[in-house]
C-alpha cells in the first residue's frame, strides 16, 4: 500500500469528524510520512509499521466510532441506526489525563533530541555564510595587509581570487541550506503544536 492509498482509506473512515478536526489529523500523517521518507524509509515501510487504516481511525474516533451497518437488498424499511450513535458522532472526543501527560512526556524527550540538532543545523548554516562572506571579501583583506604592512606577493592574489569563487560557491549552498532549515524548523513546531493540542475540543 502506498502512502495515497493509506491516507484514502484513512480519510474515508475518519469522514464522520468534523472537518477542522479532520484536517488536522491528517496533517498529523503527512507530517509523519514526511519525516518518516526523509529518514530514508520507504511508502510501504511506513505504512507496515502504522498498521491497518481502518482500525487506526477505529481508535482516533472512540466512543464516535459506528460500525457500518449490513446491507439487505430486500428490506424496505429504515435501517436502524446503533444505539447513541446520533448522541455520540458529533461530540467532540477530549483527550484523557494520561494521555496528555504521556504526550508532553514524550515531546520533552524528543526536544531534547531534535532542538540540539535543529541548532546544531542553523549553526552550520551561519558558518558557511561567514566563510563565503569572508571568501568573497579576501580581495579587501589582502589590499588591508598590502596598506598595513607593506607587503604583497602575488601569491596572496591568487589566493584571494580563488577565494572569491570559493565564497560564492559557499553562499550558493547556504541560500538552499538556510530555506530548507527554515521549512523544517517551521514544520517541526506546527507538528509539535498540533499533537500538543491533540483532539481537544473547540
Amino acid at each position: 500500500m502506498t502512502k495515497n492509498e493509506f491516507l484514502a482509506i484513512l480519510e474515508s473512515h475518519l469522514a464522520v469528524l468534523p472537518p477542522e478536526e479532520l484536517a488536522e489529523l491528517m496533517e498529523d500523517y503527512e507530517a509523519h510520512f514526511a519525516f518518516a521518507l526523509a529518514s530514508g524509509k520507504s511508502e510501504e515501510e511506513v505504512v507496515t509499521e502504522l498498521g491497518n487504516p481502518a482500525e487506526l481511525a477505529k481508535e482516533a474516533l472512540g466512543d464516535r466510532y459506528v460500525a457500518p451497518n449490513p446491507v439487505y437488498w430486500y428490506y424496505n424499511g429504515e435501517p436502524e441506526q446503533a444505539p447513541g450513535s446520533a448522541e455520540t458522532a458529533g461530540a467532540p472526543r477530549k483527550r484523557g489525563v494520561w494521555a496528555s501527560t504521556g504526550i508532553y512526556i514524550s515531546l520533552f524527550f524528543i526536544h531534547i533530541i531534535s532542538v540540539p540538532l535543529l541548532f546544531a543545523f542553523w549553526t552550520l548554516g551561519a558558518s558557511i555564510v561567514i566563510g563565503g562572506a569572508a571568501g568573497i571579501m579576501s580581495p579587501v583583506l589582502v589590499g588591508l595587509d598590502y596598506v598595513l604592512s607593506d607587503s604583497f606577493t602575488m601569491a596572496k592574489l591568487y589566493a584571494s581570487v580563488s577565494m572569491i569563487g570559493i565564497g560564492i560557491l559557499l553562499i550558493i549552498a547556504s541560500k538552499h541550506l538556510l530555506r530548507a532549515m527554515t521549512v523544517t524548523t517551521i514544520n517541526y513546531w506546527r507538528w509539535t503544536f498540533r499533537l500538543a493540542k491533540g483532539n481537544q475540543a473547540k
